[in-house]
């Protein structure tokens, strides 16, 4: 699968340091020139939709956040253009060894899966769906946040820019909320990815007001919801291993 890492272009340092790592690794990438949200691009801004972000989240958004999202949708579309699936890093990551045989694994199971998470996670409860050569696929009942690495397909891909019309939500708080774009999401582990320690250039967010009783109700709504799709998407991998 190709790689390609989402960066802005004035990014120097970061994008020195990613050269590195995967250099190191021998892995070939190519880097998407993100959109700094910091700079209020009006077209970007058109897709902001404060009310109902304020309303989901409890707090207007940062426009690095904006910038974050529009530029995961770019690599989508990269995706989408391409017709087939792809590895998408954001720049700030630490790599493991076993990271080569991880991505190749992953390779394998995309096709059927559509969304892989790459990156370190404990969140727990999961499914166990499959193992691979020591490796282990899972599905979330909870899905982690964090939008540091994952494969895509352009199947999931064109679930979540069918959703994306607006941004009413962080890209990583939209992702775990699978209700929303109906694509179940995986993990493959043991995990070669970590976050990385730079300070983030999203910008400081700021604190979540109190919500008001309907948007507490809501995001109770919203985690509900959130389960019960796992739930059966855990169940239809069940029957379907039992019927093997």
């Amino acid at each position: 699968m190709k790689i390609f890492v989402l960066s802005l272009l004035n990014s120097v340092e970061r994008r020195e340091n990613v050269s590195t790592l995967l250099n190191e690794h021998q892995l070939n990438f190519e880097f998407i020139d993100g959109i700094d949200g910091r700079k209020a691009d009006p077209h970007l801004l058109d897709l902001y939709n404060e009310k109902k972000f304020t309303y989901n989240y409890g707090r207007k958004a940062v426009l690095g956040e904006l910038g974050c999202y529009a530029s995961h949708k770019l690599a989508w579309k990269k995706c989408i253009e391409l017709n087939e699936p792809i590895i998408i890093f954001e720049d700030d990551f630490c790599l493991k060894k076993g990271v080569v045989q991880a991505l190749s694994e992953c390779e394998k199971l995309i096709d059927d899966y559509h969304f892989i998470r790459l990156e370190d996670s404990n969140k727990k409860p999961q499914y166990k769906i499959k193992s691979i050569n020591g490796m282990t696929l899972l599905n979330y009942l909870k899905v982690p946040q964090c939008t540091t690495c994952y494969a895509i397909s352009p199947i999931a891909a064109k679930k979540l820019l069918h959703k994306s019309q607006e941004i009413i939500l962080p890209v990583d708080v939209f992702i775990r909320n699978v209700w929303m774009h109906q694509q179940p999401i995986f993990s493959l582990e043991p995990f070669y990815v970590t976050p990385g320690t730079d300070i983030s250039i999203i910008g400081k967010r700021k604190r979540k007001q109190k919500k008001s009783l309907a948007t507490r109700l809501m995001c109770i709504g919203y985690k509900v919801r959130n389960i019960v799709f796992n739930l059966y998407t855990q169940g239809l991998f069940f029957l379907q291993n039992k019927l093997r």
